[in-house]
């Protein structure tokens, strides 16, 4: 099945550091099973559940969650287009934990025995695979130590801009904008902060004129100050980032 030649390569922006030949591309395209839309908040995968495919996320933003015993949720990761969002169990038979979309999404879905046999037949493949399970772990890391160490406007002001860059890195961001789906709950369940919580540094940090929100829009005005404030170094993505202009 064919997709969008634009779409398809959202997976080889982001997360591949070489540009992949055309027999390459070709190849993933030759192996995705179904392309299809998914409303917003409908379980993309569940925990304990038997892995059968591999999704692309093509448009729109997914969730990792855990729960604990009382069903109180922490997310674990954020997926944007060009993710594969359940990769790393490829080699498993089952996710620890949920994967969820936050909008409505559109996904390609591969066989997981199709993408095995893409990694035996071409070693760059499997290696660009490899880096983009590589990548989310280096995402998960980075959002273990903001945690742990920044305070709450930092853990937000890091947060805005890791999302800023990595939809930078699939060509979503027009003008310093992009869009940002997630609800105040959800920027709580990121940063391990209450809905109030989240209020007020979200309050604080637009006064301070570091972006601006309307209709689910950001646009950042302020990268370095945003930047400095969360203590963001985006080499964690290993991409080329151009830092942007100030805004008008």
């Amino acid at each position: 099945m064919s997709v969008d030649p634009v779409i398809s390569h959202k997976f080889l922006m982001g997360r591949g550091r070489d540009q992949l030949s055309i027999e390459e591309i070709r190849m993933i395209e030759s192996k995705i099973a179904n392309v299809i839309e998914v409303p917003a908040r409908e379980p993309l995968a569940c925990r304990g559940e038997e892995v059968v495919k591999s999704t692309l996320l093509l448009e729109g933003f997914a969730c990792r969650y855990k729960n604990d015993q009382t069903g109180a949720r922490q997310a674990v990761g954020i997926h944007v287009p060009g993710d594969f969002v359940d990769l790393h169990a490829l080699p498993l038979k089952q996710l620890d934990h949920d994967i969820v979309t936050i909008s409505e999404v559109k996904v390609a879905t591969f066989d997981r025995q199709d993408l095995t046999d893409i990694t035996q037949k071409s070693p760059r493949l499997a290696n660009a695979f490899w880096f983009s399970t590589l990548l989310d772990a280096a995402i998960h890391r980075k959002w273990i130590f903001s945690h742990g160490r920044h305070r709450a406007e930092a853990r937000i002001a890091n947060f805005l801009c890791e999302i800023y860059v990595r939809l930078d890195m699939v060509g979503l961001v027009t003008d310093n904008a992009f869009h940002f789906p997630l609800t105040q709950p959800d920027i709580g369940e990121v940063t391990g902060l209450t809905g109030v919580h989240v209020n007020r540094v979200l309050r604080w940090l637009r006064n301070r004129g570091l972006f601006v929100v309307d209709k689910r829009r950001i646009q950042i005005l302020d990268y370095d100050g945003l930047a400095r404030l969360g203590e963001f170094d985006p080499d964690y993505l290993f991409h080329s980032f151009a830092r942007p202009e100030h805004a008008p």
